[in-house]
C-alpha cells in the first residue's frame, strides 16, 4: 500500500471515529424524547429537600443542592420507598430537574398537590401496565 493511500485510510478511519465520538457526545446531551414531551412544572414546598439518584431513600444525592419552597420541571414519578415529613407519607418519587440544572428523585412528600400516598396530578405516573417510562433509574 503506498503512503498516499495509507494516509487516505487513516484520514477515513479518524473521520469515522470523530464522527462516532460527535454522535456519542449528541446522544449524551439529549434529553428524553419522552421526558420534554410530558414535563411539567411542580412546587416542592419543603426545606432543604435533598435529590436523590434514584426514587430511594438510600441512593447518593445527585447534587449538594437542596431544594427550599421553588418550582422544579418534573418528568415522570414512580413508586419507591416510603417517605413520611410529620402527617405526610408517600411512595411516589418525582424526577426533576433542580434550578441548578441536576436531573434527580424528591420524594413527592415535599410536591404541593398531592394526597397521602397518591401521585402528584398532572405529572406522568410510570407503572408495569403504564406507557410512562421514567428514563433515568
Amino acid at each position: 500500500m503506498s503512503s498516499k493511500s495509507l494516509t487516505r485510510l487513516f484520514s477515513l478511519r479518524a473521520l469515522g471515529a470523530m464522527l462516532l465520538g460527535l454522535t456519542a457526545v449528541l446522544g449524551l446531551m439529549s434529553a428524553p424524547a419522552q421526558a420534554d414531551a410530558s414535563a411539567s412544572t411542580v412546587h416542592v414546598w419543603g426545606s432543604q429537600v435533598r435529590v436523590r439518584q434514584c426514587a430511594s431513600t438510600t441512593c447518593g444525592l445527585a447534587t449538594q443542592e437542596r431544594l427550599t419552597n421553588v418550582s422544579v420541571r418534573a418528568f415522570c414519578q414512580k413508586w419507591g420507598d416510603r417517605v413520611s415529613d410529620g402527617t405526610y407519607y408517600n411512595h411516589y418519587w418525582v424526577e426533576i430537574v433542580t434550578p441548578q440544572g441536576w436531573l434527580g428523585w424528591v420524594s413527592a412528600v415535599y410536591v404541593s398537590g398531592g394526597s397521602n400516598d397518591g401521585p402528584v396530578p398532572g405529572v406522568p405516573v410510570e407503572t408495569a401496565s403504564s406507557p410512562v417510562y421514567c428514563e433515568y433509574p
